[in-house]
Parts: structure tokens; sequence; C-alpha cells
């Protein structure tokens, strides 16, 4: 018996890469293996399927925890747990129109029009037709083949193994290089598929491995005394009262990722602790969990340098409360621009100088070039849309009095407005997409310039979420911060911290929330003392339950003086003999405070009717 060559399945990859989306590679098949039905859906962990595809085809190398992935997209290597979560948002987002699917649930099924939805799709996205040599190939290189095996007999067999319909080889894939693409398709000993892979590159941790910010501790700095918090992979929610530390918890969650502040430096309120002041955190990768510290310098008023610590690859961004923005990316350090940049609200609209031009020069500009940046851009605002006022779609651009610039305009229903005059929350969440996309912009230049991949994380920090947002917008603006790195693309695997004060953002992620990804953190006041703590999450359904959850806090979900009222209402029902007058005191305070339909009134009706009073 004999083995596939490694000058086979490199020719593969090099095919596969250029052409074919992943979709197609490992979930379109994963299902077509299985013979996930059509026009009617039944229960699978579609998750499952494709870890298992993914372990059967892609674990070149037993050493590392990462699956080589020879499709085209920016990183061959793809983490772990990609089955459950990149290719998962892919399955449910890009290509959802393929599925019968309803979200929350394992029913799924391709519908009947499956075979264009998918072709439509991958054409949007700039893909091309399988190659059937090349697929066949991939799919068939763990396994013995006779001496005299040709491409067409894997072509076969790779028509057969996966259930592939006349249909579906006509209009997804493709014969090109079907017949002899290498000099040699099989030899007599076994390759080492692991060498193999890493030539074309090696895993992230073949070397110091990528990782990802999970804990972090603080001592004598700060609101408390201590905190320590642990941080989802994907979601981190931090609730609580003003002036609790929500705010400085992101600030260090920046510092410990970025090894810069966003704001002003952390530093320790009393003289007699700076000495003991210290932040640790952690970090998980593929070789476990590393814990850093650094420690607060009293003489030189600064932190420890985190230079001998690990890095967390990604690109940053932050969206301060006051309006300003920072953005991290190491990859622009490196071709000798500024790694780190804190802009002020005006800097994002009008630039700073030798850094950016600012959100009013760079969206007409790439509205005029058509290029893909107004695409993205679009894209994103499309994304970050508001459910009452619809999409915030780009106008042509004009001149205003007393501006030479040419203007960028929103569109609502109601009519054409320049941005300058455009709703507070309308400006932020314009600001918002701005800086990601151009973010996202200046790190492809970078690596490009590099000739290094684009990293596959993003980090977005956004500092009370609701601000300037109406209810209508609150209930939809955090699950659409969660797509947004899917839009910059397939393979981003996206890390968000918030803070929020907003029952209807805890609400809206009643349908999002991942337990195995996501943490709910409230900061509260306890007996004198700032403490953190990690909260399960629950489903309320009523935004009135949310306010009264442990996350915001309230005793009841109404006005102060209502609370107050039905305090008193309380206490006089526990007493033994409520006496009359009390009685009618109250329920005179009930009925100026208190709606006649109100849930109270049944409680209270029969309670002062048992007193003596009528009402």
């Amino acid at each position: 018996m004999s083995y596939l060559t490694e000058e086979a399945v490199l020719w593969a990859v090099t095919e596969l890469s250029s052409t074919t989306s992943p979709f197609l590679g490992i979930t379109f098949l994963a299902c077509k293996e299985r013979g996930l039905p059509v026009g009617h859906s039944f229960p699978v962990q579609l998750h499952t399927w494709t870890q298992n595809h993914l372990c059967r085809h892609h674990r070149l190398d037993p050493s590392s925890e990462f699956f080589f992935q020879p499709f085209r997209s920016p990183k061959r290597w793809v983490a772990s747990n990609y089955a459950s979560t990149g290719l998962q948002a892919v399955n449910t987002q890009r290509y959802r129109s393929v599925f019968l699917h309803v979200r929350g649930r394992s029913e799924w099924g391709f519908t009947h029009d499956y075979v264009n939805q998918i072709k439509s799709k991958f054409q949007t996205g700039g893909y091309r037709n399988v190659p059937l040599a090349a697929i066949a190939i991939w799919t068939a290189k763990d396994q013995q083949w006779q001496e005299d095996t040709t491409t067409n007999d894997l072509i076969a067999e790779f028509l057969q193994k996966y259930k592939i319909t006349p249909k579906e080889k006509r209009e997804l894939f493709s014969t090109h290089g079907a017949v002899d693409p290498v000099p040699t398709l099989v030899q007599t000993k076994q390759p080492d598929w692991k060498a193999v892979a890493h030539l074309v590159k090696p895993p992230p941790d073949a070397v110091e491995p990528e990782g990802t910010l999970t804990a972090i501790r603080t001592k004598r700095v700060g609101p408390a005394d201590e905190f320590r918090i642990d941080l989802g992979d994907r979601l981190t929610v931090v609730g609580g009262d003003n002036g609790l530390g929500k705010s400085f918890l992101l600030e260090v969650a920046w510092w410990a990722a970025t090894g810069g502040w966003a704001n002003r430096t952390a530093m320790p309120f009393a003289v007699q602790d700076a000495g003991e002041a210290l932040i640790e955190y952690e970090l998980r990768t593929a070789t476990g969990v590393r814990k850093c510290r650094s420690l607060f310098n009293p003489l030189t008023q600064s932190w420890i340098s985190q230079s001998e610590y690990p890095h967390v690859p990604a690109l940053y961004v932050y969206a301060n409360v006051d309006g300003g923005f920072s953005v991290s990316d190491d990859y622009r350090e490196r071709v000798g621009e500024a790694p780190t940049i804190n802009f002020t609200a005006q800097h994002v609209w009008d630039g700073k100088r030798d850094q950016t031009e600012g959100l009013i020069r760079d969206w007409v500009r790439w509205q005029i070039s058509g290029g893909t940046g107004f695409s993205l851009l679009k894209e994103v605002l499309r994304c970050l849309s508001p459910s009452d006022l619809g999409l915030l779609a780009p106008g042509e651009p004009r001149r205003l009095a007393g501006e030479p610039r040419p203007i960028p305009v929103i569109s609502h229903p109601y009519g054409e407005v320049p941005i300058p005059y455009a709703a507070a929350g309308v400006r932020r969440i314009l600001m918002i997409a701005y800086t990601v996309v151009w973010s996202w912009r200046q790190h492809l230049w970078a690596a490009k310039r590099l000739g290094l991949e684009p990293v596959r994380r993003v980090v977005l920090v956004v500092d009370e979420i609701e601000a300037h947002l109406h209810p209508f917008w609150q209930r939809t603006i955090l699950p659409a911060i969660l797509r947004v790195g899917q839009l910059l693309d397939d393979d981003i695997e996206t890390q968000t911290i918030v803070s929020t004060h907003s029952p209807l953002v805890m609400a809206s992620l009643e349908t999002e929330f991942r337990p195995s990804s996501d943490m709910l953190l409230h900061l509260k006041l306890q007996d004198g003392t700032v403490v953190v703590e990690s909260q399960e999450f629950a489903m309320y359904g009523d935004v009135s339950s949310w306010l009264t959850s442990p996350m915001v806090g309230l005793r009841y979900p109404r006005s102060k003086e209502a609370e107050q009222a039905i305090e008193r209402a309380v206490e006089i029902q526990l007493s033994r003999e409520p006496a009359t007058q009390e009685v009618e005191d109250v329920s005179e305070e009930l009925l100026r405070v208190l709606p006649p339909d109100d849930l109270f009134w049944y409680r209270w009706t029969y309670f002062a009717e048992q007193a003596g009073v009528k009402l």
C-alpha cells in the first residue's frame, strides 16, 4: 500500500488557499458526510460535526493545540475551539441563509435553495469554486492507496464519501487540475504531515504562544484595597454603581494587554500604600496559564515595565465614555509608527497630526474612491444601526457654510443629516464604526509592509456602552458590537469588555450569552468596602426585573418616592397591630406616588380594608 506524497498535499494546500472558503472546506463537507437533511431539520450539534471533521483532517501537528487550515484565510492555524467560535459564527451569520436553523435551538437542516445560497455567499466573499483535485487530495491524505492510484480515483472516492450531488459538483466545484497535478501522486513511505504543515507555517504554539487575558488582580490601587476579576474569552460585562471602579477595571485590563494606559496612569491613592501597590494579570496560552506581576515604583511614580512578560497579540480599540478612543497595534510599532494612539473626540472627527486624517476626511475619501474601506464602513454601520431610526446609511457628502471640506451625510427616513448635526448617540456610534474600520485598515497596511499575516484577534473595550443611546438602541447595541469582528474577517476572534448601567443592555444578552466564554461582573459597596462579584447569567425577561436583579440592584423598579412609600407600607404590614391613622397616611402617600394599576395595590388594598381603611 502507498500514501499520498508531500508534493501532492502541498499543491493541494496552494490551490485551496487561493480559492476555497473555510465554510465549504469544513462545515459543508462535515454536513454532507453526516447526511444533513434538505428541506427539514433534525437535532444535531453542528459544532461537534465540524470539530470531528477538523480532528480527522486538520490535526497535522499532534503536539499543537491548533488545527492546520488550508483554505483561503489570513490565518493558517486555527485554535482548538474554532468549531464552536469562529466557524460557528460563520455558520450562523454569514451563511445563515444556507440552513434551516433557529438561534438557540439545536435543529439544523439545509434549505431547499442551499446550493445557490452557498454560491452567492462565497462569490460575494471573493471565493471561487472548490478545485476537486485539491480537496480530494487533502481529505485523502491520511488513507492508504494502491500504487496505481490516480487523481481521478481520489475524486471519485471524494464524491462518493461526501455524497456530492450533480448540482453541487456543477455549481460549487471545479475540475481544474484534475489530471496529473503533480509528477508523483503516491509513495511507499508515510509522510510526516507535521513537517509538511510547518513548511507552510509553524503553529502559534511552536514558538512563544499567543495568549488571552483571563484574569486581573489589583492591590492598594483603585477604589478597593484589592480586586480580583476573571475575564470571559468572548465577553465580559461589568456593572455597578457610579464611582465603584468599572472604568478603573477596564483601564487596568487595557494596560495589562497593551502595556500602555488609555487615559491617566493608575496611581495608589495613599502615599503609604505606594510601596505595596501591584497589578497582577493572567494569560492563558496553549502551554498553560502564566501569571505576570508589576509593582509600583514610588521613586519614579510608575509601574515596572512589562517587557519581560508574554505579549497578547491583537488589535485593540478602546471607546471612552467621554468620546475619546485609544488604539493599540504592535504591527504599527514594527513599521516605525506609534504602537498606541490616544485620540480625543476632536481627533476622531478632524484628525491628529501625523497619525490620522480623521473621520470627516477619511469618510469622504473612502466614499469617493469606492474601495473596500467604504464598503466595510457601510457594513459596520449597518450592523450597529438602531431599530427605531433604521439603517445608518451614508448619503452624498456636501459643503456647509463656513466649512471648506465636504462633510459626510447620514440618511434617515425623514431626510439627510450632515454628521456634525446628528444626534449624540448617532455621533458616538459613527465614531466607534470609523475607529474600528480605520484601525483594521491601518493594521492590514502594516501587516503587508512587514510581510506578516494580520492578527486574528480583536479586543474591543467600551466604557458605558449605552451612553447617549435611546432604549431602542440599548436593546441591540451589545449584540451588534459582538458581531463587528466577523465583518472585518471570518476568522477574527473578538474579546469584548464593556461596562454598563443599563438593564436594557443586560436584557439584550438573554439570547446571546454563552456561559462557557462570557462573564458578568458586579461591583457593589459592602460594609464600606468595594467588592466585585461574578454573577451567573439568568433570564429575567421583563426589563423591570433586570432593574431589581443583582446586576443593577434596585429594590423596586419605581421612583424613589414610590420605593420609600412601599417600604413604609411593608413595615406597617409586618407590625402586629397597625394603627388606623398610619394605614390611612400610607394609603394617601401610595395614592400620590403609585399609578392605579400598580401591582402593589393588590397586596395593599386587602390589608388596608382589614385595618378598617377603605380605598
